[in-house]
C-alpha cells in the first residue's frame, strides 16, 4: 500500500489552520477600534529635514570704545528699546563739557566779529576806514562761523556716543549669549550679546529641486519634530541650489507653534502627482515577519487578516494593495496580539481602549 505524503501534509495543514479559527472564534472578544478604507488622493511624500530658526538672531556689537559696568543676564526677556548694556561714559562725559565749552567760544568769537563787521561797515561808508581791513573782517567772520559749525558738530557727535554707551535692544528677544564680560574693554563693533527674536519663528527645512513644482502648488506643509505635529503654511520659496546637494531652502511660518529655537524637524513634501488610490490609516498596519498585514472587521464581526502590499504614503494613511475594498472596517486599535477569525468588539471612542481586553 503506497502512503500518498504530499496529500497527508496538505490534510494537517488544513487541519492545523481549522484548528487555529475555531481556537480564535473560542477567545474572548476584544475590543478594537476601526475606520473604514477610503478612496482618496494622495501623493508620494519625501520627508526633508530642517530646524527651527529666528528671524532675527543677532549679535548685539558696541558702539563706542570703553569698559562694560552692566550686562543684561542670560536667558532674559527683554524689550525692543531696553537697555541691554551699559558702557562707562565718564570720558565721554568730559568730552562734552570741552565741546560745549568749544561751542560756547565760537558762539562769542563770531557775535564779536559780527559786531566788528557791523561797525567797519559804517566807517568804510563815511571813508573813515580801508576797504581792505573790513574785507580782513568778513573773512574772519565766515571762518568764525565755519568753527562755529564743526564746534557743533562735535559736541552733537559727543552726544550720539554718550547715547551710543547705552546698547538697546533692536527688537524684543531673549538674550541667548553673553559675548563678553562685564568689566571688559570694549571697542567698536566688538560683539557683547546674542539677542533671539522669539516672537516671528520660522523653520528652514531643504527640499529637492525636483519637488518645486509641488511646493509652488501647495500652501501647507506637515511637520513633526520630538514635541509633536502640525501643519504650517509656506512662507517663503528660495528655487536655488548648488551643484552639489541639488536642494532649495523653503521657509515655513512657525509663529503659531511653541517649539523652541533650533528644535530639529521633519516636513513632509510632494515628490510626485495626486493619485487616487485605496487607503487606510498608517495604524492600521500590523508589521511582522512574515510582511504586513492589516485587520478587517467582516460580517460575523471576527477579524480578518489580510497581507497587503504598501504604496503612496501621505500623512496618516498610506495606500494599501490587497483583497480590500473601499467603505471595509479596518481596525486601526488593539490589532497588536490578535488573530484571525477572534471575535471582535468594536469601541466608538479611541482613548478607552485597552488592547486585548473588554471595555464599558
Amino acid at each position: 500500500m503506497k502512503i500518498n505524503f504530499h496529500s497527508l501534509s496538505s490534510f494537517f495543514v488544513v487541519f492545523l489552520l481549522l484548528s487555529q479559527q475555531v481556537k480564535a472564534q473560542q477567545m474572548p472578544p476584544a475590543s478594537v477600534n476601526v475606520e473604514k478604507a477610503q478612496m482618496k488622493l494622495l501623493a508620494p511624500v519625501a520627508w526633508v529635514s530642517g530646524s527651527v530658526v529666528s528671524r532675527n538672531n543677532s549679535q548685539i556689537a558696541a558702539e563706542v570704545n570703553g569698559r562694560l559696568v552692566d550686562l543684561a543676564e542670560l536667558g532674559e526677556l527683554v524689550e525692543q528699546g531696553q537697555v541691554i548694556a551699559k558702557i562707562d561714559d565718564t570720558r565721554l562725559k568730559i568730552q562734552r563739557r570741552e565741546a560745549s565749552a568749544n561751542v560756547e567760544n565760537a558762539i562769542s568769537r563770531l557775535s564779536y566779529l559780527e559786531s566788528e563787521v557791523n561797525r567797519k561797515s559804517a566807517l568804510a561808508k563815511r571813508n573813515l576806514s580801508a576797504k581792505t581791513d573790513l574785507d580782513e573782517t568778513v573773512s574772519d567772520r565766515d571762518v568764525a562761523k565755519g568753527d562755529l559749525a564743526a564746534a557743533r558738530a562735535r559736541l552733537a557727535q559727543v552726544e550720539q556716543q554718550l547715547a551710543d554707551s547705552q546698547v538697546k535692544a533692536p527688537f524684543s528677544g531673549i538674550v541667548a549669549q553673553r559675548l563678553s564680560s562685564q568689566g571688559e574693554m570694549v571697542n567698536s563693533g566688538t560683539p557683547i550679546i546674542r539677542l533671539v527674536e522669539t516672537a516671528n519663528l520660522e523653520a528652514s527645512v531643504y527640499a529637492p529641486l525636483t519637488a518645486y513644482q509641488f511646493l509652488t502648488r501647495s500652501q501647507t506643509l506637515n511637520v513633526e519634530s520630538a514635541l509633536g505635529k502640525a501643519t504650517v503654511p509656506i512662507k517663503t520659496l528660495v528655487p536655488i541650489a548648488d551643484s552639489r546637494s541639488h536642494l532649495m531652502e523653503v521657509r515655513l511660518d512657525m509663529s503659531s507653534i511653541n517649539w523652541p529655537v533650533g528644535l530639529s524637524i521633519k516636513a513632509g513634501v510632494a515628490s510626485g502627482e495626486q493619485r487616487e488610490v485605496l487607503a487606510v490609516p498608517r495604524d492600521a498596519l500590523v508589521l511582522r515577519r512574515e510582511g504586513t498585514s492589516i485587520f478587517k472587521v467582516n460580517e460575523q464581526s471576527l477579524a480578518e487578516q489580510i497581507q497587503v502590499e504598501l504604496g503612496i504614503g501621505a500623512g496618516a494613511w498610506i495606500q494599501v494593495i490587497g483583497k480590500v475594498e473601499a467603505g471595509d472596517k479596518i481596525i486601526i486599535r488593539g490589532a497588536e496580539r490578535l488573530r484571525s477569525g477572534q471575535p471582535v468588539l468594536i469601541k466608538p471612542d479611541n482613548r478607552n481602549l485597552i488592547s486585548g481586553a473588554a471595555t464599558d
